[in-house]
C-alpha cells in the first residue's frame, strides 16, 4: 500500500507524516517514509564531514553506507527519480505501507493539506485524491485515522 500525503509548503504535512506513521505503528504496520524536497533549487542538507561515512562521499565516492548496531544509513548520488522508481529501487525492507509526503505528479492515492480555498482548488485537481484535511484539523485526527483505517482495509481486499 502506498499513500501520499502533499500540500504546499508550510501545510502541516510533516506534521501529518509523523502522526501518521505513530498511528500506523502503534496499529502494529511495517512503515516506510519517502519524502520529497521540494524547495526549489536548494538540495537537501547532508550531515557534515566530521563523520567518517561523510567524509567517504565528500571525498567522491558514489555512495557511502555506514552501519550500526540497530540502524543503517545510506547516502547515494543520483538524479532526481520517480517515486515508483525510488521505491524500486531504495525501499530494501518488508512493509505494510508506504508513505510519501510530497511527489504530487505520482500516481498514488493522495491526501492533500491545504491552509486555504486556493490551495484546496488546486490540489483537488491531482490525481487519486482520497482524503482532504484543512490544516485546522491537524489538532483532531480521529476522523482522518477512521478514515485511514477504512482505506486501508478496501486495500487489503
Amino acid at each position: 500500500m502506498i499513500l501520499q500525503i502533499v500540500g504546499y509548503k508550510d501545510s502541516g504535512k510533516t506534521t501529518l507524516m509523523a502522526e501518521t506513521v505513530h498511528f500506523l505503528k502503534e496499529a502494529g504496520y511495517r512503515v516506510v517514509t519517502i519524502k520529497h524536497h521540494g524547495h526549489g533549487a536548494e538540495d537537501i542538507t547532508l550531515q557534515d564531514n566530521t563523520v567518517d561515512h561523510m567524509k567517504h562521499f565528500e571525498a567522491g565516492a558514489d555512495q557511502s553506507i555506514v552501519q550500526g548496531h540497530e540502524l543503517r544509513e545510506t547516502i547515494t548520488r543520483t538524479s532526481e527519480a520517480a517515486l515508483s522508481q525510488i521505491i524500486d529501487s531504495a525501499v530494501t525492507i518488508e512493509y505494510d505501507i508506504i508513505l510519501a509526503e510530497g511527489f504530487k505528479q505520482a500516481d498514488y492515492d493522495k491526501v492533500v493539506i491545504y491552509r486555504n480555498p486556493e490551495e484546496l482548488s488546486s490540489l483537488s485537481a491531482l490525481s487519486h485524491v482520497q482524503y482532504k484535511l484543512p490544516f485546522q484539523k491537524l489538532n483532531d485526527l480521529e476522523p482522518f485515522y477512521q478514515w485511514l483505517e477504512s482505506w486501508i482495509d478496501i486495500k487489503k481486499g
